[in-house]
């Protein structure tokens, strides 16, 4: 932390980690009809005041989201899947305040005339 990146060794230690899992789970990060995804949370048991909070549904991005909504046949929930991995990490990540999501949102509604937050798959 001190010196603004992490550590080759961290890396290295990343890296096997994510590939024993990889082949643990038959599953490959963010890609595949089955992608594998992952939750990314501080390193403390129990969240505490300060702390950062957990990134949901690593792994996804907009081939991988495709393929989640034909695998749980359900484009609503793959989407929302993906707009919580945006929101979260905006916020969490790069410090994007969380009303700022909510005014998008909350316009997208508006204009469509919607109560809930319409599906938004990523455009090819």
């Amino acid at each position: 932390m001190r010196l603004g990146h992490v550590s080759e060794e961290v890396d290295r230690q990343m890296e096997e980690a994510l590939a024993h899992l990889e082949k643990l789970q038959g599953q490959k990060l963010g890609s595949g009809e089955n992608p594998l995804l992952v939750s990314v949370r501080s390193g403390a048991k129990f969240s505490m005041p300060g702390m950062m909070d957990t990134i949901l549904n690593l792994g996804l991005n907009d081939e991988s989201v495709e393929a989640l909504a034909r695998r749980s046949n359900n484009p609503r929930f793959a989407a929302d899947s993906y707009r919580r991995l945006i929101q979260m990490f905006g916020n969490v990540v790069l410090e994007i305040p969380k009303s700022a999501f909510d005014e998008v949102f909350d316009a997208k509604k508006k204009r469509r005339r919607l109560s809930s937050t319409p599906i938004l798959m990523p455009r090819r």
